[in-house]
């Protein structure tokens, strides 16, 4: 009996399964080229990339600061304003500041500059409130420039010996250079709301009661002689 043909396997058609792993074979391949590539470029251009210690740095902004002065009231006369602005480094911003009485001096020639207190009115009915005023008077021959700014003026109100009120410490120091003329008055006035305040100027619960007190006023180490008023 003869024997039957033997068929050929690599002739038969495949099934779709082998098919199938064969293209996720090719994908698989594709992508591992793909990754190496990257890879492989990614390398190249860090060969190229500046060390950490050659890139320029970036360049830090300047510190500034501003003060803005407060205002004086002169006899006729708009008072001046003055402001500063300053960009120092972090070494030398302690030494160039100057002081308080430095900066109050100003260009006025020592005994040019005097000082006075005042009030609005003599006498005050129960529910008004004093107006207190800082005199600055220029008796020199020529203008000169002088600190009248808060972190300068202290306005004082005294019954007998207790200090009753007062601005020392408890308002914003600002500076405020303005020049005044010969026979020129500046003016600064405070009305006070007629409240008792302790050394930390906080309010106290006490009321001033009806009686004389006394004014005293200040400009930096330039101290006025005090005035008396009257509450009712």
């Amino acid at each position: 009996m003869p024997a039957e043909p033997r068929t050929n396997d690599l002739l038969r058609p495949q099934s779709p399964a082998v098919y199938r792993r064969r293209r996720l074979v090719a994908v698989v391949l594709l992508l591992v080229v793909l990754v190496l590539l990257v890879g492989l470029v990614w390398w190249l251009a860090s060969l190229f990339r500046p060390a950490p210690d050659e890139a320029g740095a970036a360049p830090t902004a300047s510190a500034s600061q501003s003060a803005s002065p407060a205002a004086t009231d002169s006899g006729g006369t708009p008072s001046g304003s003055a402001s500063s602005s300053a960009s120092p480094s972090a070494s030398d911003s302690a030494s160039s500041s100057p002081t308080a009485d430095a900066a109050a001096a100003g260009d006025c020639p020592p005994g040019d500059i005097v000082v006075s207190a005042a009030t609005d009115q003599p006498t005050y009915t129960d529910g008004e409130d004093p107006v207190l005023e800082l005199r600055v008077d220029n008796t020199g021959q020529e203008p000169c420039e002088a600190n009248l700014g808060t972190s300068q003026q202290v306005f004082t109100v005294y019954s007998g010996s207790d200090r009753i009120f007062s601005t020392e410490g408890c308002q914003e120091g600002e500076d405020a250079m303005v020049e005044i003329s010969p026979d020129e008055q500046e003016r600064a006035r405070l009305t006070w709301p007629r409240v008792r305040t302790g050394p930390d100027c906080a309010k106290i619960d006490s009321d001033p009661r009806s009686g004389t007190y006394r004014l005293e006023v200040s400009l930096g180490e330039l101290k006025a002689q005090p005035v008396s008023f009257n509450l009712q």
